[in-house]
């Protein structure tokens, strides 16, 4: 009789077992498909969120199953309940608000990765975006996490890609002709390669004029650099037009005689400006951006490659049926062409997944495993832009035949009908 009841025991439980092993099998499944697909691929919360709630329902289904009364399972569901409960409101005030927050920046999305942005004392680029924090990589190349209910309780300022104005303000004495300041201003403006460059005149102090001069930078990439040459061509530009940049309590002790100016002398030729210039082998291969925001650029294009791969993956359909209408010899190019575009896509695929698993590189992008990471990002670029400019000349060629392409503004295209720039698959 015993024994019979300890038979009968373990059958009960077969449910349970059977119960346990699909959810497992059911976890490693899905997490098989993420890691081959371009499904969530940048975005760990929504995956760690679904296998959450896949193993939640399987325990709750577990417990059902199990060979116990209802009074027993609905004792244990309530005590489950009860200690979800206690979590949740014990730390409810800062989880929740920040969940909260990095819910709102996900549906305004107020800036992406890569983008230059401003809130309160911080400044820098976005490395990576959570539900509840930003990381953002700051102009001393370290990597600041910010809690999103800070981003979303203070102004939030962010550069756009397509370009913003940069400015700088300078004091100069009632004694210089306004006309020749403006001059040279906006010349040193031009000089900086800003567009719609501006004067203007901020204060009429008791012993200055303050002007404010600036103009729209179109390319963001390098603001730092930018910023800072800029300053040198409005340096450079008052001195070449003899314009003195001295505080108005200017005061030196040396004995000068009358009409000595404190301007520097200019450099009569280039040869003059080459035997200053330091050596080349103190010049380094990278620009200051790619030192400082190593991790933004590179999450950056990673991005930029997962939008590239999920865009073209969606088209692909379309694309081969567009070629299948064309004339036979047109088609025959075309499909060679588009075979090429697939060949380079999963070129990229192999890139990214081989950054993702990469360790992190020197500590000096100067150092050869930093070079030799930038140049693998240069090299990713460089795929990227020669599939956009192919499959444009593809929709060109294409637009001209018998098809027409379908949906072209699809997918959120809206910088052009005819063609994919970068920010289409952005």
């Amino acid at each position: 009789m015993e024994e019979y009841c300890i038979a009968v025991g373990v059958d009960d439980f077969y449910s349970t077992i059977v119960i346990v092993i699909l959810t497992l099998l059911v976890v490693l499944l899905f997490q098989y498909l993420f890691k081959k697909s371009l499904i969530f691929k940048g975005d760990n919360f929504i995956r760690n969120l679904f296998f959450t709630l896949i193993t939640f329902l399987g325990m709750m289904l577990v417990i059902f199953s199990l060979p116990i009364s209802s009074d027993s399972k609905q004792i244990i569901v309530s005590a489950i309940g009860i200690i979800v409960g206690a979590t949740v409101a014990l730390s409810s005030t800062t989880f929740v608000s920040n969940g909260m927050s990095g819910i709102m920046v996900r549906l305004i999305k107020p800036f992406n990765v890569g983008d230059y942005i401003r809130s309160g004392e911080i400044f820098g680029r976005v490395t990576d975006k959570t539900i509840l924090y930003t990381r953002i990589q700051s102009e001393d190349r370290d990597l600041i996490i910010v809690p999103n209910l800070k981003l979303m309780s203070n102004p939030l300022i962010t550069i756009r890609s397509s370009g913003t104005i940069i400015s700088t303000n300078v004091s100069l004495g009632y004694d210089v002709c306004r006309q020749d300041i403006e001059t040279a201003l906006l010349e040193a403006a031009g000089q900086a390669g800003l567009e719609d460059p501006f004067v203007h005149v901020l204060e009429l102090g008791d012993f200055s004029v303050t002007y404010k001069v600036g103009g729209l930078l179109k390319e963001t990439k390098a603001l730092l650099t930018d910023r800072s040459n800029f300053k040198k061509e409005v340096l450079d530009s008052l001195h070449k037009m003899d314009i003195e940049i001295v505080s108005p309590t200017f005061m030196n002790q040396r004995v000068m005689k009358n009409g000595k100016r404190f301007i520097p002398p200019l450099r009569e030729n280039k040869e003059d400006e080459e035997e200053y210039r330091p050596d080349r082998n103190y010049i380094p291969e990278v620009s200051t951006e790619e030192i400082i925001f190593d991790k933004a650029i590179e999450a950056e294009m990673l991005e930029k490659a997962r939008n590239t791969l999920e865009y073209f993956d969606n088209k692909k359909a379309k694309v081969e049926k567009q070629i299948s209408c064309l004339p036979e010899k047109s088609a025959k190019i075309q499909q060679n062409n588009w075979s090429s575009i697939q060949d380079r896509l999963k070129n990229i695929e192999q890139i990214v997944e081989a950054l993702e698993k990469a360790p992190e590189p020197g500590e000096m992008e100067s150092s050869p495993e930093g070079l030799l990471h930038s140049k693998v990002l240069e090299h990713l670029s460089s795929i990227m832009d020669s599939i956009l400019e192919d499959y444009n000349q593809m929709v060109e060629i294409m637009e001209s035949g018998s098809c027409e392409i379908e949906d072209k503004k699809s997918d959120g295209l809206s910088d052009s009908e005819e063609s994919v720039s970068e920010n289409d698959v952005n």
